[in-house]
């Protein structure tokens, strides 16, 4: 019955979204498409370069670097090992889905195509950015922390979920702020959003899972792609 009423609401969903859609001049939808396609193949070259460069230099010192300072900053950050555990969640696929959904819906539920469409693309298309690292470089995981027994079997670099956590927290964070017209808002909005990221990332550390340099790296493809994301939103918009 649950399966039925879900599969149900899906329909609805998607059948409000593709005729929200169609009011929408297909001039608007090739603006933010182009504009998304640029950003990706800036990205994904940025992602590639970053890469190879890592890769090149892992063996000139900077996995040296990467090895002493593991363990400094995982004993300097906020968190604890046990608490790591539950603040990396919100940055997981598990985690992360719920999010999506949710949001995705409400906007669905509000005629809102534009901003459904942007959503799904940014948290789908950033998964294509870190498997360009990952399918390059199959760099391993660490195993410096509690002798790597947080640390998946997975490519450690890129940080999936430094990219994830700005890609997806960025955006929410940036709608809401542009919604409010108080400063002290937007400030608010925007520590909170910050130090909800930072702690998803700060977690990944204090766990051993990645490299600094991966989550480095993470950070900045996962901000040149969230730029990306609000450069094609406000161009449709402005079209519109």
């Amino acid at each position: 019955m649950a399966r039925w009423v879900t599969l149900q609401a899906f329909r609805r969903g998607w059948y409000q979204f593709w005729q929200d859609s169609r009011r929408v001049p297909q001039k608007v939808w090739r603006r933010w498409a182009g504009t998304l396609a640029l950003g990706l193949g800036v990205c994904a070259l940025t992602t590639l370069a970053l890469t190879i460069g890592v890769e090149t230099y892992a063996d000139r010192g900077l996995q040296a670097w990467d090895a002493r300072m593991l363990p400094l900053l995982a004993d300097r950050l906020p968190l604890n090992f046990s608490r790591s555990i539950t603040w990396e969640s919100p940055g997981n696929l598990l985690g992360m889905l719920p999010v999506v959904g949710v949001f995705v819906g409400i906007m669905v539920v509000r005629s809102r195509p534009l901003l459904a469409a942007t959503m799904l693309a940014a948290y789908g298309l950033q998964f294509a950015l870190v498997w360009i690292g990952w399918g390059y470089w199959n760099r391993d995981r660490p195993d410096l922390i509690a002798d790597g027994v947080a640390a998946s079997g997975l490519h450690s670099f890129p940080s999936g979920h430094a990219v994830v956590a700005i890609t997806v927290y960025g955006l929410l964070g940036y709608l809401w702020g542009r919604a409010s017209r108080s400063w002290a808002e937007r400030l608010v909005i925007t520590l909170l959003t910050s130090g909800w990221i930072g702690l998803i990332i700060s977690s990944r550390l204090e766990l051993g899972a990645h490299w600094p340099s991966d989550v480095i790296v993470g950070v900045g493809v996962g901000v040149l792609w969230l730029l990306a994301v609000i450069v094609a939103l406000k161009r449709v918009e402005e079209a519109l």
